[in-house]
């Protein structure tokens, strides 16, 4: 789909930056009740390293704040299409003249729902460590919503009046899914390295953090499953990692270079065959012509 214009992605990219704001608003305001804005010396923070009385277990909040961003997710997609697309496709239908031209039916577009599964993403990247079962109740809303737009897709929605340009979306697609991923893993890594586990709940009680768990746990295992661990994270393995997946990408690359010269190669090749058929068509309609004529 090829068009001049970036309208759908831009807007798409506005309404995605807005949850994406949204989503940090919120996480800000949860570090700030979980480390008492941030001060370690605070009465509230100053025994156990966070607000234990306002939030005794802060690992189970956060997980049941993203529980509830999920579930808001699929009450407004559900309710968008009950509530909006359905009454403008019955308006549409049953007033033809100008209420129905002013309404319109709803159109499909596919860079704002590309957008909205790359805002769900987000939240499971951000809660799947505080609430394991994020991940499967996230493909189930997917099974769900997919089902249901599929079925609004065909009964209420009509095509798009603006298309995107499919080269401009494959980069503001990765472009606002990476930016997903950097939005959750700061507060994730944060509230591994940084944030003391809760004291009363949670399997990493009792511990200064919950990267302390990590080393214990490897202590604990066989000494030449301890080696093979502590052996991947030297230079005698980072080194060789890094210098082949270097070979590979620049390989891939070439490859993808290679394929492409090759497919614009061959699209001129069949431009000129279609030039010569059409030149060889009008040649033969000339000869024709003149071969009838007395």
């Amino acid at each position: 789909m090829e068009s001049t214009g970036l309208q759908g992605p831009l807007c798409g990219c506005r309404t995605v930056f807005l949850r994406l704001a949204s989503l940090l608003v919120l996480l800000f305001s949860l570090w700030n009740q979980i480390t008492c804005e941030g001060k370690a010396e605070a009465e509230e923070c100053k025994t156990c390293g966070y607000n234990y009385k306002e939030l005794p277990c802060w690992e189970t909040r956060l997980g049941q704040e993203m529980y509830k961003l999920l579930l808001f997710d699929l009450l407004t997609g559900v309710a968008i299409m009950l509530l909006i697309q359905f009454p403008r496709k019955l308006i549409c239908g049953l007033c033809p003249g100008a209420l129905g031209r002013v309404v319109g039916t709803q159109e499909f577009q596919v860079p704002d729902e590309v957008l909205g599964l790359i805002y769900a993403q987000t939240v499971v990247w951000v809660g799947s460590f505080f609430c394991p079962l994020l991940p499967l109740l996230n493909t189930a809303k997917f099974l769900l919503l997919f089902y249901l737009k599929k079925f609004t897709l065909f009964s209420t929605c009509s095509p798009a009046s603006r298309t995107f340009r499919a080269s401009t979306a494959n980069f503001f697609f990765p472009m606002v899914l990476l930016l997903g991923l950097a939005v959750s893993a700061v507060p994730v890594l944060y509230s591994i390295f940084l944030i003391p586990p809760s004291k009363l709940c949670g399997p990493f009680q009792g511990h200064s953090s919950i990267w302390a768990q990590i080393p214990e746990s490897i202590s604990s295992l066989p000494q030449t499953v301890q080696n093979f661990l502590f052996f991947l994270g030297t230079q005698a393995f980072a080194v060789p990692l890094l210098l082949i997946s270097s070979i590979l990408m620049a390989y891939t690359v070439a490859l993808a270079n290679s394929y492409g010269r090759l497919i614009s190669e061959l699209k001129r090749q069949i431009e000129t065959e279609a030039r010569n058929k059409v030149f060889l068509a009008q040649r033969a309609v000339a000869l024709s012509s003149a071969s009838g004529a007395p």
